[in-house]
C-alpha cells in the first residue's frame, strides 16, 4: 500500500509540474522584448527576396492569431492594431 501511495503522490507532482510549465511557458514567452524591424536577408539568386516585416510581440499569450495575421500583413505596408485584430 505504500509503494501505490508514494507511486500516486509522484505521478500527481510531475502531473501538476507538467501543467505549470505548460500554462507558465506561453505566458513568459509572450513577455519577450519585441524587437524593432525584422527582415529576411535571402540568396538573390534562389528567386528569394527580402521582405520589410514591422515585428510587434504579442501583447498577451493568447493572442497568438491576432499577432501573428497582423505581422504578416506588416509586409504590405499596412498598420492594424493587434486590438482591432482580435475584436473583428
Amino acid at each position: 500500500m505504500a509503494t501505490t501511495l508514494l507511486r500516486k503522490t509522484v505521478l500527481t507532482a510531475a502531473g501538476i509540474a507538467a501543467t505549470a510549465g505548460g500554462i507558465a511557458g506561453p505566458a513568459i514567452a509572450a513577455h519577450a522584448a519585441p524587437a524593432d524591424k525584422a527582415t529576411v536577408v535571402a540568396d538573390r539568386k534562389s528567386g528569394e527576396r527580402e521582405l520589410d516585416v514591422r515585428y510587434e510581440a504579442q501583447p498577451n499569450f493568447y493572442y497568438c492569431g491576432p499577432a501573428a495575421a497582423r505581422n504578416a500583413i506588416s509586409v504590405l505596408g499596412k498598420n492594424i492594431d493587434v486590438h482591432a485584430m482580435a475584436k473583428e
